[in-house]
């Protein structure tokens, strides 16, 4: 371990910036910190004006977060020692800290990326005990297609969240799973943090301001932080339409700022990154079009693995996409697809793995691995679950491929008049979609 973790490089053509900020809510009191305001943490990803070669990369996670990451993966009695935090601290990635926001497109960017500011947005959600910069795989390579992504740690829930001036929060186990404080607390606290960062980012005193475009604005969870995007979509309709119909001072009184921040605002776009659903959304629906993409293996022992979906699909009623990922586990949309390997979370033993002695013929190409021929009694049930049996970071290269595809779909001007098609990532899964009217989930 002691060479240096490095995230895939991202796809597109701009070179990428970040910025991490905290932003406190007022007006909210915190519902797990007695006498405390709601506060968060934002990380930001964006274009970037090129990059200079001395540039240094961004800080993946300060060593207090990487521990309390570690903590949420250890078994029972199973400590990490200090090289391992240290290697997950200082991970790799690709975004300069603080760089300029580019102005326009770089030479030769072809089709398929934002070609200048105001840029689309996209809003990120991580998954229950996880942490912002968990996705920070998805965002870069977002990012560098035209996009801003801004990920939102939700402290409580959160593995940790770490504020500028020291103070760490750590991670708070619900109460009764997802008949207990899951959906009662947890899923309307993340919605609301969501609508918060939304209202502020697109504030006129905000310095993102002008350099978003309200009117592309798309949102996308994992696992919880999937329940979270899709329910944020539904309550922000509702508001819409009350804007529409009463754009008054009454209803102003009622949501305060977003009167201002919101006027011409709407959500273009939600994606759903496995993970049940739950929420209001499984009755209401939603108009705007919606991908969900499913990544953990069917198991048939476990009905509620993606519960919710089967509800929610006839009733979106604009387009819809359910997208599956052979071979994928339920992080594979996450960093640690990844890094797990390394860091020695993940059987080094998988039958997927191309330096395994039981990996399929010609294992110095990874790009021959076929999930369907790994047999899962050969495999730990737990990495197959986590992780699937795709070679280690071939998920996040599928995830990307999706991401990309729907939100250029949806939220791009120079989108191609009919949708194009993917390359399949070298080593990656075969995704398989469905969209057709009336068509279940599969």
């Amino acid at each position: 371990m002691s060479n240096r973790l490095v995230l895939p490089a991202p796809g597109g053509p701009y070179p990428v910036g970040t910025r991490a900020f905290p932003l406190l809510a007022p007006g909210r009191a915190d519902p797990w910190q007695a006498g405390r305001r709601r506060e968060l943490m934002v990380q930001v990803w964006y274009p970037a004006a090129a990059r200079t070669e001395d540039a240094p990369a961004a800080r993946y996670l300060t060593p207090s977060v990487a521990a309390h990451v570690l903590r949420m993966w250890a078994e029972e009695g199973e400590e990490f020692g200090p090289e391992v935090e240290e290697a997950l601290a200082g991970v790799r990635v690709h975004a300069v800290d603080g760089a300029p926001v580019a102005s326009g497109p770089p030479v030769g960017s072809g089709l398929l990326v934002a070609s200048g500011p105001p840029w689309p947005l996209v809003l990120f959600s991580p998954g229950l005990g996880e942490y912002r910069a968990g996705l920070t795989a998805l965002a870069e390579d977002l990012a560098s297609r035209g996009y801003v992504v801004a990920s939102v740690d939700h402290p409580g829930d959160a593995a940790a969240v770490e504020f500028p001036d020291g103070r760490l929060v750590p991670h708070r186990e619900p109460e009764g799973g997802a008949a207990g404080e899951l959906e009662t607390h947890y899923l309307p606290t993340r919605v609301a943090d969501l609508q918060f960062v939304l209202d502020r980012l697109l504030a006129p005193g905000s310095p993102w301001h002008g350099l978003l475009d309200p009117a592309r604005i798309g949102v996308a969870g994992h696992s919880l932080g999937g329940a979270a995007a899709a329910e944020l979509a539904r309550v922000d309709a509702q508001l819409d339409a009350q804007l529409d119909a009463r754009g008054d001072a009454r209803i102003g009184s009622r949501i305060g700022s977003r009167i201002d921040a919101r006027l011409g605002a709407r959500l273009g776009a939600v994606a759903v990154l496995d993970g049940s659903l739950y929420g209001q959304v499984l009755t209401t629906g939603l108009d705007l079009p919606v991908l969900l993409c499913g990544l953990t293996p069917t198991d048939p022992a476990d009905p509620d693995i993606l519960a919710g979906w089967d509800r929610l699909w006839p009733l979106l009623r604009g387009p819809r996409r359910h997208t599956t990922v052979p071979g994928a586990g339920h992080m594979s949309a996450t960093d640690f697809d990844a890094l797990a390997e390394p860091l020695g979370l993940r059987d080094p033993n998988d039958p997927a793995d191309p330096a395994d002695p039981a990996a399929p013929a010609n294992p110095a190409d990874p790009a021959d691995v076929d999930p369907a021929d790994v047999d899962p009694d050969d495999v730990d049930p737990d990495d197959v679950f986590t992780f699937g049996t795709l070679p280690s970071g071939h998920g996040i290269a599928s995830v990307r491929a999706v991401l990309a595809a729907f939100f250029s779909e949806h939220l791009l001007d120079d989108r191609p008049s009919q949708p194009q098609p993917q390359p399949r990532p070298k080593g990656a899964g075969q995704v398989t979609s469905g969209s057709t009217p009336g068509a279940e989930p599969r």
